[in-house]
């Protein structure tokens, strides 16, 4: 990223650009998040020709990605951007962790004088919609800001600035329809197969010695289970994650035991039990693993369950596992 800084605030005010590589970084990102490899500088910054305090202020978290694709949408207008700190996490992530606050807005703007920031005593800004789990709106009025809230969708921003005065968008709903999941799917698959990849790897070695042919198994059933629970993902019972994962396990089995019914396929006990607990314990697990990429999970709900069934999940891995040395060592 390309910092030009401002003469007239001692270098504090930086005019945000980016460049062809940038894009390369933002794929990164999305493939590999919360990785942190890039990371936006907080700190206060200008799009457009000049810095103007009577241009509107958006706040939005350091995530490399989400800064470039915000840029990218409002480019050709002049804007003030406010980057705080987030730790490198996107918005929605960091105001559930509590990163995304009222505090670390006030943070940020408290690096600058108030003659840099507005004319008056009050400064108007735009928050995104989904930082308000983390931010509080009181604190913030406190300290003679004007808080707004802005449209969950970046492609609504530049129709809601056209519109004056500015109006709270707290109608606003995050649908998370199949677009929205279909957006997760690459991510969500690259990052959780290399789980896989581990499991595969320890029955290699195990195959190597007892040939029980069941390595590539698991990065296949890895695969079917994140894909399915996508896309599957409104219509699986209950909000629970966790349970949501469970009765895929469920439907998956069934569908095998049919299918196995079908084709007359004799499946040996150990290995019709390998499967149950492996399917169970994975599906489980990317249920788990999948609160940190939809756009409905409720950071305190995700903590009790992770809680609750993230030691379940590694029981029926483990069970699995154990099926597989026992089938080894009894040949």
């Amino acid at each position: 990223m390309n910092e030009a800084c401002c003469s007239n605030y001692s270098g504090l005010i930086r005019k945000l650009n980016f460049n062809f590589l940038d894009w390369f970084k933002s794929i990164y990102c999305l493939l590999f998040a919360f990785k942190k490899k890039f990371i936006i500088d907080p700190g206060l910054y200008y799009i457009g020709e000049k810095y103007d305090i009577n241009l509107n202020l958006l706040v939005t978290c350091n995530y490399h990605l989400t800064v470039h694709l915000l840029w990218n949408i409002v480019r050709n207008r002049n804007l003030r951007l406010l980057v705080i700190d987030t730790k490198g996490i996107n918005v929605w992530c960091s105001s559930g962790k509590g990163q995304f606050s009222s505090n670390e807005i006030l943070k940020q703007l408290n690096r600058y004088e108030p003659e840099q920031l507005t004319i008056g005593k009050k400064l108007e800004i735009i928050l995104p919609k989904l930082s308000m789990s983390g931010v509080s709106l009181s604190e913030l009025r406190k300290n003679f800001i004007i808080p707004k809230i802005g449209p969950i969708y970046m492609r609504d921003i530049p129709d809601y600035l056209d519109k004056k005065p500015l109006e709270d968008r707290t109608e606003d709903k995050f649908e998370f329809n199949f677009k929205d999941r279909l957006f997760t799917l690459i991510p969500s698959l690259l990052q959780f197969t290399k789980y896989s990849l581990f499991m595969a790897a320890a029955l290699f070695i195990w195959n190597y010695f007892f040939k029980t042919n069941i390595h590539y198994q698991v990065i296949l059933i890895s695969i079917i289970i994140a894909v399915l629970y996508i896309i599957f993902f409104p219509i699986l019972p209950t909000k629970n994650f966790s349970i949501k994962g469970l009765f895929l396990a469920l439907f998956l089995i069934l569908t095998a035991v049919i299918l196995l019914i079908l084709f007359k396929i004799n499946l040996p006990i150990l290995s019709s039990v390998f499967y149950i607990f492996f399917i169970s314990g994975i599906s489980l697990f990317f249920a788990l693993y999948y609160t940190g990429s939809s756009g409905v999970s409720n950071y305190s709900l995700v903590k009790k369950e992770v809680i609750r069934y993230l030691p379940l999940s590694f029981l029926l891995i483990l069970s699995s596992f154990i099926t597989i040395i026992i089938t080894g060592v009894t040949k």
